[in-house]
């Protein structure tokens, strides 16, 4: 800021302009004090010390030191109860796991279907080939494939039901689970389907015959060579090709 000499000072006219008239005099002195306090001050970079920042703990890190929350037990506190019926003797988790298949809640049913298809008692079969009515259709393909892992060919007959179920995947399920069980009992129901309208029906039936094989099979397959689906008649003559080839053995 620049002063004014004294001389040019002493001549100034001693009048105060009137829009200078509300603000006090400037104290000069200290004025220039306080701006050398708010001054910053000068440090010695090799004599301070070293600033230590506490860095947080991650969110991850965090997540690893507590126990991991099981969403579905709180969500559904039965499948604890099966959980625990697997350490039970067998007929007392049946007499438990039977009521469960009248739940409102699907995952409920869904999960006492999986428990009776793990059980290896007889007495698991009846309860289970009840379900099949189940309203949900990937609730009657779990029931199924639950039949299918106990490998009775008494479950034949319940399956056999539900080759003409209203839902597609259910009927293909069906066609899966006579596959599996390998029975000739299962032959002659899937020989009926060799004339749906449906091709993926027609697909897996010619299949599942050619997994079971046999005379009966060998004919059946014989009578749709002519199927109007080309990639049909090319599976039925791979099939029967290996069929010829496992007789000569």
């Amino acid at each position: 800021m620049l002063l004014v000499p004294d001389s040019y000072r002493d001549k100034a006219p001693t009048r105060i302009l009137p829009a200078m008239q509300e603000f006090p005099p400037i104290n000069r002195q200290q004025t220039a004090l306080r701006y050398e306090r708010e001054q910053p001050l000068a440090l010695d970079l090799d004599e301070a010390p070293p600033v230590v920042q506490e860095k947080p703990e991650s969110q991850a890190t965090q997540l690893t030191q507590t126990q991991p929350v099981d969403w579905a037990l709180i969500m559904y506190p039965e499948l604890a109860q099966i959980e625990d019926l697997e350490i039970q003797p067998a007929y007392t988790a049946l007499g438990e796991l039977s009521p469960m298949l009248s739940s409102n809640d699907p995952v409920i049913r869904l999960a006492a279907i999986e428990s009776l298809g793990d059980m290896t008692i007889p007495a698991a079969l009846p309860v289970l080939s009840g379900a099949l009515n189940d309203p949900n259709p990937q609730l009657r393909i779990a029931v199924l494939e639950a039949l299918v892992s106990h490998q009775d060919a008494s479950t034949i007959s319940s399956i056999e039901t539900f080759l003409y179920d209203q839902d597609r995947e259910v009927r293909v399920a069906a066609i899966d689970a006579l596959a599996d069980l390998e029975s000739e009992a299962a032959v002659h129901s899937l020989a009926g389907l060799l004339g749906d309208q449906d091709s993926l029906i027609r697909h897996h039936a010619v299949s599942a015959l050619g997994d079971i094989g046999g005379e009966y099979a060998n004919s059946y397959l014989q009578q749709s060579r002519h199927d109007p689906d080309e990639q049909i008649r090319a599976d039925i003559e791979s099939i029967l090709s290996e069929l010829v080839d496992q007789s000569a053995f």
